[in-house]
């Protein structure tokens, strides 16, 4: 319970202090109004702009354009599968708990044996997935 009230009194408050900070702008000083504004800059249609932008753009360009774009997905979807595969091997064959193990011979400051096993982690997990990284 303690714990939580550490927690939850500062946001609380922070949040607070922000609420206060906030005043309403008095009515003189409010946004122009729509009628001043498209008087001032025409709005641009930024589906127009793409279009017209894509027009020139030779068909074979485009196809690689869009090849290259949707390659990102399967990237993505292969970093994902990836990190899973590592993920299980740290847990299947427990090096996870031996690193977790090592930490605590290390120190035994709570902390510590935290920030060692991240490091750890992070190196284990950096050199399995290095070669998808690459």
């Amino acid at each position: 319970m303690v714990r939580a009230a550490r927690f939850v009194v500062p946001i609380v408050l922070l949040c607070s202090a922000f609420a206060s900070g906030q005043t309403s702008a008095p009515a003189a000083t409010s946004a122009p109004s729509a009628e001043n504004h498209s008087a001032a800059a025409p709005a641009l249609d930024v589906n127009a702009a793409v279009n017209a932008y894509l027009a020139k753009m030779p068909p074979a360009q485009r196809t690689r354009s869009d090849a290259y774009f949707e390659g990102g997905y399967w990237l993505q979807l292969w970093d994902f599968l990836a990190t899973i595969v590592v993920m299980w091997l740290l847990l299947t064959f427990g090096w996870s708990a031996r690193m977790r193990n090592l930490a605590d011979r290390i120190t035994r400051f709570r902390p510590l044996q935290t920030a060692i096993y991240w490091i750890q982690f992070f190196l284990v997990t950096s050199i399995l997935t290095f070669p998808l990284t690459v």
